[in-house]
């Protein structure tokens, strides 16, 4: 698997804001830009028409006869004046419509007199454009024209004064990006520091990163997950312990009856040997099973923690009698199986409603597989500890809600020697029993008790006279289209 390239933060954050500053200032630039340029050419049309009426008006002091006899080194002078702003000008007097004559023009300037009417027009001489404005009054006819490429040289020179700035700014502002960047990301930089040099099993909130508002969500989250993870690792150390403290009893004493068989054995000298033997051979046989039963119910109990709620339904409609029923069974083949006294009938299984049909609306967020193996559990509890004629009651009951579904209970009790209060909260933890020599491995409960939880359900105990009530209470769960295609 090809491995991602690393992205760096303060580099996405440069080069997006570089990118909206070029972006935003290029089209300032280039608005700017047209606007100049219309702005330049109104203005320069502008000069050469302030141009043409002040020249008009000298020339209108004068009069045209003394104009026609100046000499001609006198219009040198004035074309000299004239020339001096970049404007070419050439004045003539108009004697009819087709016979104008020029009395005075700046050097090196295009013939003026086919610019045309008056007004803006536009003539070529030697390769070059020249912008023209022809202005008539009283006999006087006053050309102003200058240059299209001088005025494409004002635009660049405009052009560069704008561009360098705006170059030098760029850089400027690229640097302080990169400057700010980098001390808006210290508080990143420092929960990193802080999470590299925390021990792997230090579960403390991380403190780094809490003072800033983007930072606090995640670092809130970071310690709800440590928090999660210390929670589970000291479950796992405390299942550990408790596991190994459990199975270290039946393997010594196994190993007690083997030793004692192999010494009696091995003796020889007596009848009562082999009897000895055997009979330390079948206690270390019972303690075999109960060990076998101990690791079975912790493997169960391992599947049922580590399971997450909701990853399938029972089976919609009668299926949930069905996993009643099932475990009824199973409970009974297994007390039989041990050898448990039980009266007859062992089991009062009763179905609330008793009708098929009616549990037809409604469903569980649990598998069957585990509703079977919670009921089984309270059962296989209750037919343990049982005492007396009367059967162990269990009922599955379907408790209808006006706002919902309602609830599913599942109520088992026995007439055993039951428990106080305080030993009902503490039979639901891990390996607890009553007494050293009560049946069982102390799982059953722990294991009902993480089903129902894992369904968003409850399991309670509660002391009855004679024996106990166990009440397991699960959320039902409207029937779906596509649960009940299912």
């Amino acid at each position: 698997m090809t491995a991602r390239p690393v992205q760096s933060l303060r580099v996405r954050l440069v080069l997006g804001l570089s990118l909206t500053i070029c972006l935003v200032w290029s089209g300032v630039a280039i608005w700017q830009f047209i606007n100049m340029q219309r702005e330049l050419r109104t203005l320069l049309d502008d000069r050469l028409i302030a141009s043409a009426r002040m020249v008009v008006g000298i020339v209108q002091q004068f009069q045209q006869a003394e104009l026609a006899a100046a000499p001609r080194a006198s219009n040198d002078a004035l074309l000299s004046v004239i020339g001096r702003d970049g404007v070419a000008c050439e004045v003539s007097l108009v004697r009819s419509e087709v016979d104008i004559l020029p009395i005075a023009r700046t050097n090196n300037i295009p013939d003026m007199a086919s610019a045309g009417s008056a007004g803006f027009g536009q003539i070529t001489k030697g390769g070059k454009q020249w912008r023209t404005y022809v202005l008539e009054d009283k006999g006087v006819r006053v050309a102003t024209a200058d240059r299209l490429d001088v005025r494409d040289q004002l635009v660049q020179t405009f052009v560069r004064t704008l561009v360098l700035p705006f170059v030098l700014t760029l850089a400027v502002i690229l640097l302080l990006t990169w400057w700010m960047g980098t001390r808006s990301l210290r508080p990143l930089q420092r929960l990193r520091e802080e999470l590299v040099q925390r021990p792997p099993h230090d579960p403390t909130p991380v403190q780094s990163g809490r003072d800033v508002k983007e930072l606090a969500p995640l670092v809130d989250s970071l310690n709800q997950l440590l928090a999660r993870m210390d929670a589970s690792m000291e479950h796992e150390r405390r299942w550990t312990a408790d596991a190994a403290h459990e199975l270290r009893t039946p393997l010594t004493a196994i190993k007690t009856h083997v030793q004692v068989a192999q010494l009696t054995l091995a003796a020889g000298n007596n009848n009562a040997s082999p009897d000895k033997a055997a009979n330390a051979l079948r206690q270390a046989g019972e303690g075999i099973d109960h060990m076998h039963a101990t690791l079975e119910q912790l493997l169960q109990l391992a599947r049922v923690e580590s399971a997450s709620a909701g990853e399938a339904r029972a089976t919609v409609g009668t299926g949930i009698a069905q996993a009643f029923r099932l475990a009824c069974s199973q409970s009974l083949q297994r007390a039989e199986n041990e050898g448990i006294q039980l009266p007859s009938p062992p089991l009062d299984a009763t179905e609330i409603p008793a009708d098929p049909a009616a549990w037809q609306a409604i469903q569980l967020p649990l598998p069957p597989a585990l509703l079977a193996c919670a009921i089984t559990n309270l059962i296989d509890n209750a037919l343990r500890h049982h005492q007396g004629p009367a059967p162990v009651s269990a009922t599955l009951r379907w408790q209808a809600d006006a706002a919902g579904p309602g609830t599913v209970e599942v109520c088992v009790r026995d007439e055993g020697p039951g428990l106080t209060p305080a030993e009902c909260e503490q039979a639901l933890r891990r390996f607890w029993r009553k007494s050293s020599t009560s049946p069982g491995s102390g799982l059953g409960l722990t294991i009902v008790r993480r089903i129902a939880e894992s369904a968003h359900g409850t399991l309670t105990l509660e002391p009855a006279e004679p024996g106990l009530r166990a009440r397991l209470c699960l959320p039902a769960l409207a029937v779906t289209s596509s649960a009940a295609k299912d």
